[in-house]
């Protein structure tokens, strides 16, 4: 087998996956509600003959793909949708109100199953040398109320176990279609969310000095939580502290007695994710010097996306030979945020970007926007990715 024969078996299933893709589209789910989705899955694996786990992770599958010898590869696939209305007003749009795959996870979807059925007829004929084990993950745009994503749940429930390597692939709008990128190490950052109240005495607008003001004391507090960055954490590490909203008052002559924030904490490193905890808690310290208080809960998100450079050295190598040097890039650090990093924690793992932005269209289409979308033919080439990482391991 050639890569380049890999490349033409994947795009021969071009009407399928954009089939499969499409369908998924149209009925999104969110985060442990993927059961059409998973429904999909398990009816392709039983007419590809592919033995299965269903409710893996509460809505995942777990299927395996036997061949010669005792190596087992993983590779693994998002499911779930996003609570975004969709406005692209093509044939295949959702049609879940106020639901959409805007991230991808359908292509993941879709793509995964072109690589079950590529690497089954290489196992039928006896070529492939090893086994592989599909992970279809639910759950990586959220997590449920224990704190607990998709890839978590897969993680402590033994999916993992007996992995030699995991490979993870995830469209990117910025990112031309014919084009992968990877890169050793970290990769996407560690990602931790916060709820802050400020708690002081309200009251009439117009004796302000009977009350502890927390709106006015909101602004000295986010000024602060805006010089962690730039003058709490080490210049040479990275870090980002992003406020999201906040909520207080009801009316123009009442000063209320609670404001409410939430935010995100973005880092690229175990010190730098601590140190930046530790000064959003002195920050928001601040309000007692008035006579204020403050509750503050950080919700422990996904840690850092790092790549095992030995792993990442096979993809690259089974990557240019899929689709040429020139068309496989170094991946920028990026500081959006992956569940996958838990099963990078696990086993040697590499997470790779697909180019799905047409170099035609005359604006960029990103994720997580209600417009977003995909040059269709990037999905031949990220199944044949997978394949490609998973032969290159094995061999």
């Amino acid at each position: 087998m050639t890569y380049t024969s890999l490349l033409n078996e994947a795009k021969a299933l071009q009407p399928q996956l954009q089939n499969w893709r499409r369908q998924i589209h149209r009925y999104p789910e969110l985060s442990f509600s993927e059961h059409k989705t998973a429904d999909l899955v398990t009816e392709n694996l039983k007419t590809l003959d592919i033995p299965f786990q269903a409710g893996v992770a509460k809505t995942g599958i777990v299927a395996t793909i036997r061949g010669i010898g005792e190596k087992t590869i993983g590779l693994r696939a998002d499911m779930d949708a996003l609570p975004i209305q969709e406005e692209n007003s093509t044939e295949f749009d959702s049609e879940c109100p106020g639901l959409m795959h805007a991230c991808g996870h359908d292509a993941h979807t879709a793509m995964l199953l072109g690589a079950a059925r590529l690497l089954k007829q290489k196992a039928d004929k006896g070529e492939l040398k090893g086994n592989i084990r599909l992970l279809f993950q639910p759950s990586e745009e959220d997590w449920d109320e224990t704190g607990k994503s998709g890839a978590r749940y897969m993680v402590e429930e033994g999916a993992l176990k007996g992995l030699d390597a995991v490979f993870g692939l995830h469209v990117e709008a910025a990112l031309d279609v014919g084009q992968i990128s990877t890169r050793e190490g970290p990769m996407l950052a560690a990602v931790d969310d916060f709820v802050l109240t400020l708690k002081g005495i309200g009251g009439h607008a117009a004796d302000p000095h009977l009350t502890t003001d927390v709106i006015a004391l909101s602004g000295l507090v986010i000024n602060a939580i805006h010089q962690i960055v730039s003058r709490r954490l080490d210049p040479m590490q990275h870090g980002l502290i992003t406020i999201g909203s906040i909520h207080g008052g009801h009316a123009s002559n009442v000063i209320d007695s609670k404001i409410v924030m939430t935010g995100t904490l973005r880092s690229l490193s175990q010190e730098a994710r601590v140190k930046l905890k530790q000064e959003l808690n002195n920050a928001c310290s601040l309000v007692k010097a008035f006579g204020a208080d403050f509750d503050l809960l950080i919700q422990d998100g996904y840690p850092v996306t790092s790549n095992d450079p030995s792993t990442t050295k096979i993809a690259l190598k089974a990557l240019e030979k899929l689709i040429g040097k020139t068309h496989t890039k170094e991946a920028p650090i990026q500081l959006g945020s992956e569940d996958f990093s838990f099963m990078a924690e696990q086993v040697p793992a590499c997470f790779m970007m697909l180019g799905v932005r047409n170099p035609s269209w005359k604006r960029d289409y990103p994720v997580h926007t209600s417009t977003f979308r995909i040059d269709e033919s990037a999905l031949a080439i990220g199944t044949a990715s997978l394949c490609a990482a998973a032969l290159e391991s094995l061999a």
